[in-house]
């Protein structure tokens, strides 16, 4: 089992829970050394190495076939690496790749607007995957 620490998206239960199949805990949790921007022309962001940090939630003991379920999720854009939390536990990180730094846009993202708005423009949008996954 992994931890995974989620930092857009699917930091909202109404995300995470459309994708995954298990029931976990989960704690806030803060990501040093990572910046998050949005993607351009996208409701979710990404992180990347830089010198900042990121606040998101933790889940713990995610199961293997979960994992499998967030990978196919999050695509080909993104790599999951082995990260240092709170600067106690290592828990997987979804990060771009270098080579698709191109879509960071240099707006960060806002947690807040997209609880208003975004989220469901985004589940709109990602419905079929959410749901069939």
């Amino acid at each position: 089992m992994a931890h995974i620490f989620t930092y857009g998206s699917l930091m909202f239960e109404e995300v995470w829970n459309s994708l995954v199949l298990g029931q976990y805990t989960s704690a806030p949790a803060f990501l040093e050394g990572y910046a998050r921007r949005c993607v351009k022309n996208e409701e979710y962001p990404v992180v990347f190495e830089a010198n900042e940090s990121v606040n998101g939630i933790l889940y713990y003991d995610v199961e293997p076939y979960d994992v499998e379920r967030l990978d196919a999720f999050e695509g080909e854009y993104y790599e999951r690496k082995t990260i240092l939390l709170n600067n106690c536990i290592d828990a997987h990180v979804y990060v771009l790749k270098k080579e698709y730094y191109e879509i960071i846009d240099d707006k960060p993202w806002d947690e807040e607007a997209f609880a208003k708005e975004g989220i469901k423009r985004f589940c709109e949008t990602y419905k079929g995957f959410m749901t069939s996954s």
